[in-house]
């Protein structure tokens, strides 16, 4: 089921390739607007560029991924695998999986936005890009355990997935402290808190959609 779950999404990704170009464009347009309201004050928006482009990429990760499972339950997948499969974890584990593939070239490319529109050096650039990436399986899981709840709670699930974004907040303060100080510990520490976040909204998802 892993294996049906990881073909299921690449080829809805391929399908659906425009979503990708529209949460870039999504995170172009929220990096330019926080950058037009602290224009005023130059010495301001380099330094917080960092944290504001870990913000905004969440948001817009969370924006591209907003009907993820959507098809899944519409079409009655979803409740004939919950009732018949006997590896109804494995299939939404492979879903997972092939979500954070796709994710990790928009999220270099996301990392080159930030650097760009905040004229960020380049050593701030690449850290930028290692913390994206490392955080990458537990932001992509937390988009995932957004857009479930949305599907469980219909039109409400969209307010509880927002009060859900405060849970980026570690990655964001530790993403920063990447592009301050690039070190092996720092990045071990990201890494761990990754591994961590990524099994508990991997599985609080599973559980969420086994519900529906």
């Amino acid at each position: 089921m892993f294996s049906a779950g990881l073909r299921l999404e690449l080829r809805l990704r391929l399908r659906q390739g425009l979503s990708a170009l529209g949460a870039l464009g999504f995170l172009a347009v929220a990096l330019t607007a926080v950058g037009l309201t602290l224009g005023q004050y130059p010495e301001r928006l380099r330094p917080a560029g960092p944290a504001i482009g870990w913000a905004m990429t969440v948001l817009a990760l969370v924006y591209a991924n907003a009907d993820w499972w959507l098809d899944q339950v519409e079409s009655g997948l979803n409740q004939r695998l919950r009732v018949g499969a006997r590896d109804f974890a494995g299939f939404i584990f492979g879903r997972l999986f092939a979500g954070w593939l796709a994710a990790l070239p928009w999220l270099l490319v996301a990392a080159w936005l930030i650097a760009l529109f905040y004229s960020q050096p380049l050593p701030v650039a690449l850290a930028l890009a290692a913390g994206l990436l490392i955080a990458s399986p537990a932001l992509v899981g937390l988009s995932a355990f957004i857009a479930a709840l949305r599907v469980l709670m219909g039109s409400v699930g969209v307010l509880i997935g927002a009060a859900a974004l405060p849970l980026a907040l570690p990655f964001v303060m530790v993403g920063v402290g990447l592009t301050e100080t690039l070190s092996l510990a720092a990045l071990g520490l990201s890494l761990g808190l990754s591994l961590l976040q990524t099994v508990v909204f991997a599985q609080t998802t599973r559980w969420i959609l086994s519900l529906v």
